[in-house]
């Protein structure tokens, strides 16, 4: 009987633990905006490689009232687009403010962050899709537009 509720015990504790790393937290998903929040300040690749998807779709729209044009990147060149976008003379980064999260239920969520590109002379907003891959809370989508 011992051995039954010990058993029990380990396979509730196991089941449990699976449970917590398929669920998107809000620690997480904070843990995520303020990478791209200090990659925006510091411009260190190894921020924003650590939490994009090898997987990641990106879509930059430039422009408005019909003449603006859509943009796709991979992760590199994502990265590689926003370090040209904070070029200055003077300083390194640039503006950035989380401006908020949502949970799309327990497995996604979307975040939305804005900088400032100094390449645009214009504020981009940017809003990411966070989801659960292979246990760890990654970006796998990201929409720019400004």
């Amino acid at each position: 009987m011992k051995k039954l509720v010990l058993l029990l015990l380990v396979w509730l504790h196991v089941s449990t633990a699976a449970v917590a790393e398929e669920v998107l937290s809000e620690e997480s998903i904070n843990h995520i905006a303020q990478q791209f929040i200090d990659f925006h300040k510091t411009e260190a690749k190894g921020l924003l490689q650590a939490v994009l998807s090898p997987q990641l779709t990106v879509i930059v729209t430039q422009g408005s009232n019909g003449y603006g044009f859509v943009l796709k990147y991979s992760k590199s060149e994502y990265i590689d687009y926003l370090k040209q976008g904070h070029r200055s003379r003077s300083r390194v980064g640039t503006d950035v403010a989380f401006i908020s999260s949502e949970l799309l239920g327990n497995k996604e969520a979307k975040i939305i962050l804005r900088y400032r590109s100094k390449k645009l002379n214009k504020y981009v907003w940017m809003e990411g899709i966070i989801s659960i891959e292979n246990g760890q809370a990654k970006v796998i989508q990201i929409e720019e537009y400004t």
